[in-house]
C-alpha cells in the first residue's frame, strides 16, 4: 500500500485512518480480520441535516417545463413503450442470426398448437377450430405490444375450462339454430313456454303474448356468441387495469397461491374429460362438491360407458406417458427440435378411424363437421357483456397472473426487464380483437413457453412465424380431422396436464419451507377442488391478504445488546456474548406502525421494560471485572431502522408511550429513523426526545452527557 493510501481523510475537522487490509479464506469462511476504524464526532439527526441533507435544488421555470413536457410527448422512445416491436424488430433485431432460431422455434410452437388448441377448445364448449383460431390474431397483437419475448400465447387449459362454465350457463342454442335447454337468456325454453306458443297457433286470444314469447325467443346464444362475450369483456377489464396501472396485481398472486389454484384447476380439467374419455353421457353438475358429484354419476353410470372409447382413451394415454416419461430425453438430445408427438397422435388417429368403420361399429364419438377457412368478423353479442361481467373479472385476473408468471420467470432466467402494465394493455387488445373473431380468452401456455425458449426462439417474432403457418392450418388442413375420435382430444389434454396436476406434491416442500404458504396452499387447491374455481381463487386471496395483514400487526420488538469492543448492537436473545449496555435498555422495532397494531406494539414496548418499584423501568445487568451488577435503567432508546411508516394513529401511540417514559423518570432517544418517519415526528414535537443517526451515536451521547452531569 502506497503513502498516499495510508494517508486519512479529513471529516468535520477529525481525522480518520484507511486501515490496512488482510484476510485469508480456509473452508470458504474469513479467517483473518478486516478492521474498522473510524473517529468522528457524535451526531444528533438535526446537525446531519443541517450539514448534510440535499438543498431544495434552483428554482424551475415552470413555462419552459411545460414545453418540455409537450415536446417530450412527440418521442420516438414512447411510441415504443406502447408498442415494443418497433424496438425489437426494427431497431435491434438481427435477421441474419435471430430469424433461423426464431422460425424453427416457430414452427416447433405452431406444431404444438394444432393438438393443444383443439383439445383446449372442447373444454370452452366450442368447436375445435377455435382453439386454432385464438393462435392466430389474438397472438399476433400480443407479438407486437407484449414485453415478453418468450411467452406463448393462445389456448391454456384452466381458461378455457373457465369460460367453458360461462358457455354451459348462458348459451341456450347450438349452432345450428337449435335449442339446446334453458340456459341463463331472457328466454327461458320450458315445455310450458312451448306449450304456450302452440295453444298461441290455434288462439286468437293469446297472439299478444304468443307474439311476446315469440319475439323474447328470438334473443338466444349460441356457445361461440357467449365465448366472444366472455372475451371481449375480458379484454376490456385487462385495459381497463391498464389505464389504472394495476399491473401490481400480480404480486397479489404469489407463487404458492397460482400453484395451488393451478393445480386445482387442473383437476376440473381431468374430470370435464372423463366424459370424452369414457363415452358416458354425464350430467353436469355446478357449486359445492360438483367434483365428487361428478365422479359420483361416473361410478352409477359404470356399466354404460364405452369399452371401445375407453380402450382408445387408455391406449392413447399410455402412448403419450411411455413418451414423455422414457424415449422424449433420449429422442431429443439427437435431434434440433423435439418431436411432435401430440400432433403425430392426432394424424395416426385420424388416419386410423377415416380408413376404417370402427367409429360406427363401436360408437365412438368424432369431432364431426370443421369450418373450412379464417372465421368471419362478427361482433359479440353486446347485451350480454354485462350478465358476464363478474365471472370475466376472475378469468382477466387468472389469464393475467399465469401469463405473467411465466413471463417473469423468463425474464429474470434471460436478463431482461418486463412491463407489468404494457403486458396488460397487450393481453387486452389481443382478447378485444379476438372478440370480434370468434376466439376463446387467450393466455400463456406452460409447455409451449417453455419449448419456444428451450429450441431457440429468441423474440415474439416465433409467434409471429406460428401464427402465420396456423392460418395455412385452418385454410387448408384443419378439416381433414373431422374423423379424429374427440377421446384422443381429451387423452392429448389429461397428459399434458401431468405436471400441473403433480404439483400437489409440491405441498412437502412448501410446508417445510413456510407454513404459512403451505396454508395458503391447501385453502386454495381445497377450495378450488370442493367448491368452485373462482370461489377457490378468492379463498386463497383472502387468506393470502389475512397473514399479510396478521403479520403487520404482529411485528418485531426485541432488546438489542452490544457485541463487546465494537459498535454493533444485535439482537440480544439471537447473540448469546451481546450484552446489554448499563443504564440503557435499547428496544429494536421493526414494522409499520399504524391504527390497526398500535395497541400490539405499546403492550410489546411494556413488555420489555420490566416494572421497578412501581415504576416502568427496565433493569440491565452492568458487568465489572467479571462481576454482575443489577441497575436501574435510566434511558430507553428506540432503534426504528425497521420502521417504514407510521401514520397519525401510530403516530400518538408513539407519544403516548413517550410520555410514559418521562414520568418514570427515564430519557429517551430515537435512533436511525427513515427520513419519512422522521418528518412525520416532527409534526409531534418531541420535545424530550433526542434523535440520532445511529444506535452507537445514541449510546455514546448518553455515555458523555452521564459522565458530564456526574
Amino acid at each position: 500500500m502506497d503513502d498516499d493510501d495510508r494517508k486519512g481523510f479529513m471529516h468535520n475537522g477529525h481525522e480518520g485512518y484507511r486501515p490496512d487490509i488482510c484476510y485469508s479464506r480456509v473452508m470458504g469462511k474469513m479467517s483473518g480480520s478486516v478492521v474498522i476504524n473510524v473517529k468522528r464526532p457524535v451526531f444528533q439527526l438535526e446537525d446531519l441535516n443541517e450539514g448534510y441533507r440535499n438543498s431544495s435544488g434552483p428554482e424551475i421555470d415552470l413555462e419552459v417545463s411545460t414545453k418540455r413536457k409537450k415536446v417530450a410527448k412527440l418521442k420516438w422512445s414512447d411510441a415504443k413503450t406502447v408498442v415494443p416491436a418497433i424496438d425489437w424488430l426494427f431497431t435491434n433485431y438481427q435477421w441474419s442470426d435471430d430469424f433461423v432460431k426464431d422460425f424453427v422455434a416457430g414452427f416447433t410452437v405452431a406444431v404444438l398448437n394444432i393438438p393443444q388448441g383443439m383439445a383446449y377448445a372442447m373444454l370452452g364448449n366450442v368447436e375445435p377450430t377455435v382453439g386454432l383460431y385464438m393462435a392466430i390474431l389474438p397472438v399476433i397483437v400480443y407479438s407486437l405490444m407484449g414485453t415478453s419475448r418468450h411467452v406463448s400465447m393462445g389456448s391454456f387449459s384452466v381458461v378455457c375450462l373457465m369460460t367453458g362454465k360461462v358457455v354451459n350457463a348462458y348459451a341456450n342454442q347450438n349452432n345450428n339454430g337449435n335449442v339446446l335447454s334453458a340456459g341463463a337468456g331472457p328466454f327461458p325454453f320450458t315445455p310450458d313456454s312451448v306449450s304456450l306458443l302452440q295453444q298461441a297457433r290455434n288462439d286468437s286470444s293469446v297472439v299478444t303474448v304468443a307474439a311476446t314469447v315469440a319475439a323474447t325467443a328470438t334473443t338466444t346464444y349460441t356457445p361461440i356468441e357467449v365465448a366472444t362475450a366472455v372475451t371481449l369483456m375480458v379484454g376490456l377489464i385487462q385495459i381497463l387495469m391498464y389505464v389504472f396501472r394495476l399491473g401490481v396485481v400480480c404480486t397479489i398472486l404469489s407463487e404458492t397461491l397460482v400453484s395451488g389454484f393451478t393445480a386445482g384447476a387442473a383437476v376440473h380439467v381431468v374430470t370435464s374429460q372423463m366424459k370424452e374419455l369414457l363415452g358416458v353421457k354425464i350430467e353436469s353438475h355446478n357449486g359445492l362438491f360438483q367434483i365428487v358429484l361428478t365422479y359420483y354419476d361416473i361410478v352409477n353410470s359404470i356399466t354404460n360407458i364405452n369399452l371401445a372409447t375407453t380402450a382408445v382413451s387408455c391406449i392413447t394415454v399410455a402412448l403419450l406417458l411411455m413418451y414423455n416419461l422414457y424415449l422424449k430425453v433420449i429422442i431429443n438430445k439427437r435431434l434440433i427440435i423435439p418431436v411432435p408427438i401430440e400432433l403425430l397422435t392426432i394424424i395416426i388417429g385420424t388416419l386410423l378411424f377415416q380408413f376404417s368403420t370402427f367409429s360406427n361399429d363401436y360408437h365412438i364419438k368424432l369431432i364431426g363437421e370443421i369450418q373450412r377457412g379464417l372465421p368471419d368478423f362478427k361482433p359479440p353479442p353486446v347485451n350480454l357483456l354485462l350478465s358476464v361481467i363478474t365471472e370475466s373479472v376472475i378469468i382477466a385476473i387468472v389469464a393475467y397472473s399465469v401469463t405473467m408468471s411465466m413471463a417473469l420467470l423468463f425474464s429474470e432466467k434471460l436478463k431482461y426487464s418486463i412491463d407489468t402494465n404494457q403486458e396488460l394493455l397487450a393481453q387486452g387488445l389481443g382478447n378485444v380483437c379476438g372478440s370480434f373473431f370468434s376466439c376463446l380468452p387467450f393466455a400463456a401456455s406452460l409447455s409451449r413457453s417453455a419449448t419456444q425458449q428451450t429450441v431457440g426462439g429468441k423474440t415474439q417474432m416465433a409467434s409471429i412465424i406460428s401464427a402465420s403457418l396456423l392460418v395455412a392450418v385452418v385454410m387448408w388442413i384443419g378439416h381433414l380431422f373431422q374423423p379424429l375420435p374427440r377421446c384422443v382430444l381429451a387423452s392429448i389434454t389429461i397428459v399434458a396436464l401431468k405436471d400441473i396436476l403433480l404439483q400437489v406434491r409440491d405441498i412437502v416442500r412448501i410446508w417445510r419451507t413456510s407454513k404459512v404458504d403451505a396454508a395458503i396452499w391447501l385453502v386454495t387447491y381445497l377450495t378450488v377442488i370442493l367448491v368452485e374455481i373462482d370461489v377457490g381463487l378468492l379463498a386463497g386471496v383472502l387468506v393470502s391478504l389475512f397473514f399479510v395483514f396478521s403479520q403487520g400487526i404482529g411485528s418485531g420488538v426485541y432488546v438489542l445488546g452490544r457485541i463487546p469492543d465494537t459498535d454493533l448492537y444485535v439482537d440480544a436473545e439471537r447473540y448469546r456474548r451481546a450484552v446489554e449496555v448499563p443504564r440503557i435498555r435499547i428496544l429494536h422495532y421493526s414494522g409499520s406502525l399504524n391504527v390497526t397494531n398500535r395497541n400490539v406494539f405499546k403492550k410489546k414496548i411494556y413488555s420489555n421494560l420490566a416494572r421497578y418499584d412501581g415504576e416502568l423501568a427496565p433493569i440491565t445487568i452492568s458487568i465489572n471485572d467479571g462481576k454482575e451488577t443489577m441497575v436501574k435503567t435510566q434511558c430507553v432508546i428506540f432503534d426504528l431502522a425497521g420502521m417504514h411508516y407510521m401514520d397519525t394513529s401510530g403516530l400518538s401511540a408513539f407519544a403516548q408511550v413517550i410520555d410514559q417514559l418521562n414520568e418514570a423518570g427515564l430519557s429517551v432517544y430515537v435512533a436511525a429513523v427513515s427520513g419519512n418517519v422522521y418528518d412525520c415526528m416532527r409534526f409531534q414535537r418531541f420535545s424530550t426526545v433526542h434523535f440520532f443517526p445511529s444506535v452507537h451515536d445514541a449510546v455514546e451521547f448518553y455515555k458523555s452527557h452521564e459522565s458530564y452531569c456526574s
